[in-house]
């Protein structure tokens, strides 16, 4: 028997923001998956402008309707609610980009024997189309952004419950936090070769300040173990990629293959760059090294 997918959507107040077009949309791509063994799981926040009964007029959901702190604190509540092995959260204004999806991520994971799977994401920029584009996993960036969009990631539920869920107090970076317990606890992740879902760009996630404020607490939590970050620290590893080199080789060996080989070429070259602004060259010209300055690898805005 197949095992069970669920699928968990936020939602609150819809109607009043106009999306009840996209949030049909994300519940039509759940209904039209060519997997046959999925619950929809829809955590309302308490919503008061219609949209419980919007939900409603779909057959088939299981809706819960109660006030929470945020998205992660209703992620939370999905989990918690799930009866799923497996589990993925789609936004209320995202959806599944083909009707495959969720049969070519579980059969992923079956075969592999993996604790969770990612893929590619359409990056949709309805306000600017020509901005839209495919976004690739950078398993190579791991310890300096979110190396892929949660929408593309199915992930064993009682593995999620394990690591303690999400933390709901972030109101951004709270994925990254879930991705980094996997990846630093041995979980086994694995590529789908395949785009997985439709990302709508926008909203809190795009705000750089805040974006790049919640960054640097989670990875100066996340990676205390290994060593006690500053701010600063924290700071360019978020905006430039550029990690303190005892931090370097302790985080290259959770990485594997080509990516590893990236991060660590990466990493050699900003290196090699902040000893030219130590003012460094005279040494480096010895050994006959040449280098330009690298351009910043994590663009913000």
């Amino acid at each position: 028997m197949k095992p069970l997918v669920s699928v968990v959507t936020v939602t609150y107040n819809c109607i009043n923001a106009n999306r009840q077009d996209t949030l049909a949309q994300c519940i039509e791509s759940v209904r039209s998956q060519s997997y046959d063994n999925i619950e929809h799981i829809i955590i309302d926040g308490a919503s008061s402008d219609g949209t419980l009964d919007f939900l409603k007029s779909f057959e088939g959901l299981r809706i819960y309707s109660e006030p929470d702190s945020g998205v992660f604190d209703a992620f939370n509540k999905g989990i918690l609610r799930a009866s799923g092995k497996y589990i993925v959260f789609m936004n209320s204004d995202d959806y599944f980009s083909e009707n495959n999806a969720v049969e070519i991520s579980v059969s992923a994971l079956e075969n592999s024997g993996s604790d969770f799977s990612y893929g590619d994401t359409w990056l949709l920029h309805e306000d600017n189309p020509k901005k839209s584009g495919m976004r690739r996993p950078m398993i190579y960036k791991s310890f300096t952004k979110m190396p892929f969009c949660h929408q593309s990631m199915f992930c064993k539920t009682d593995v999620l419950k394990d690591i303690g869920m999400f933390d709901k107090e972030n109101k951004i970076a709270s994925d990254y936090e879930v991705y980094l317990k996997l990846l630093l606890g041995g979980y086994k992740g694995i590529r789908v070769n395949a785009c997985v879902a439709c990302f709508r760009c926008g909203g809190i996630s795009g705000d750089r300040i805040k974006f790049i404020e919640e960054y640097c607490r989670v990875l100066k939590k996340s990676l205390d173990k290994f060593c006690s970050l500053s701010f600063s620290e924290a700071y360019d590893m978020v905006q430039y990629s550029s990690l303190p080199l005892p931090l370097i080789f302790k985080l290259s060996k959770y990485l594997n293959g080509k990516d590893k080989f990236i991060f660590l070429a990466v990493q050699f070259r900003h290196f090699i760059f902040q000893c030219r602004a130590r003012k460094g060259q005279k040494m480096l010209k010895l050994f006959g090294f040449y280098f330009i300055k690298p351009e910043p690898l994590i663009s913000l805005s």
